[in-house]
């Protein structure tokens, strides 16, 4: 129930623009009907709250970067908190064990990846993903433990060894012209990038840029019907010879590619400076993919809110490659 207090202090509260953008333009219903359909409640016990709740609640932890404690803490003092959450200020606030739980019943159902596949779907259907080109690209992330030298005392044991580190690898397929993430893959760190591109494909892909390190597989791409786009890189030489330099073409050809390439770069960036998401909060293959793929929801979500703020409506971009 809304009290006198709460229209006042809604009135005198500053706007978070960006909260209130998100309010107004993700397609909310459409998450409450996926929830509904995937996750149930039980007959027993304590009406249980709201799932949307929860996962507004869970989208706060991943915009802010709040563990589960931070996130009820923040619901509960920040105003503009409640406000995107619809709460008065005599409305109770889930805590950090039922936030903590939900997001285990995401990872449990196939409810967080029927999320992010009707979010592509709502995109497409809006002409934010038109499937002239996609990007390929992976990035580091480290495990939420230290390497132990034997295998037998490893907190995390999917966790592998890298040339960047200890931790996992997530490879990541956007779209080009809006920095959509399609879909992600997460392995060990001892993987090498290019063993992740044929699982990330989504399977309507027209062409699929690169960098150096997927060379060799334009042959798998193109018995896809894949047109690679692939930035190429000197090939060694014989024994005792140097390496020959890349002909003039082949560099015309790098630097018009790493012009439209550098556009994955953006989503780690989004990543790693705005959710400071640089180490996992779980342990294990399984978890980790889950957090990951709720990071990449969220990344979405937040692009979303920002092409709409340009009114885009996607005539004329950079996107001939």
């Amino acid at each position: 129930m809304t009290t006198f207090a709460d229209i006042q202090i809604q009135q005198a509260t500053p706007t978070h623009k960006f909260l209130e953008e998100m309010n107004q333009t993700l397609p909310w219903q459409l998450f409450e009907t996926i929830l509904k359909t995937h996750i149930h409640h039980k007959p027993n016990g304590r009406p249980p709250y709201k799932r949307l709740l929860l996962l507004k609640m869970n989208l706060l932890k991943i915009w802010f970067n709040l563990s589960y404690e931070q996130t009820e803490f923040q619901c509960h003092d920040r105003l503009s908190f409640r406000k995107f959450l619809g709460f008065s200020l005599e409305s109770p606030i889930p805590e950090a064990t039922t936030l903590e739980n939900f997001q285990h019943e995401l990872q449990n159902t196939p409810a967080q990846e029927a999320l992010f596949l009707a979010l592509d779907t709502f995109f497409q259907e809006n002409n934010l993903i038109l499937k002239e080109g996609n990007l390929v690209d992976a990035t580091f992330i480290k495990a939420n433990s230290k390497q132990r030298k034997k295998p037998e005392d490893q907190s995390d044991p999917d966790a592998t060894y890298g040339y960047k580190g200890f931790g996992y690898s997530a490879t990541v397929n956007v779209d080009a012209k809006s920095k959509l993430i399609r879909k992600v893959v997460v392995t060990g760190a001892n993987v090498h990038d290019s063993q992740s591109l044929l699982p990330v494909l989504v399977g309507d892909e027209q062409t699929v840029g690169a960098d150096s390190g997927y060379v060799g597989k334009e042959k798998d791409l193109k018995a896809l019907g894949i047109q690679p786009r692939i930035i190429k890189r000197r090939v060694r030489g014989k024994q005792h010879e140097p390496t020959p330099e890349l002909t003039a073409s082949q560099k015309r050809f790098n630097g018009l590619l790493s012009k439209v390439r550098a556009r994955v770069e953006h989503v780690f960036a989004g990543w790693k400076t705005v959710f400071k998401k640089v180490r996992v909060s779980c342990r294990g293959l399984v978890r980790v993919s889950a957090e990951i793929l709720g990071l990449a929801f969220g990344y979405n979500c937040r692009r979303y809110g920002f092409l709409v703020r340009r009114g885009v409506g996607f005539s004329g971009f950079l996107y001939g490659f």
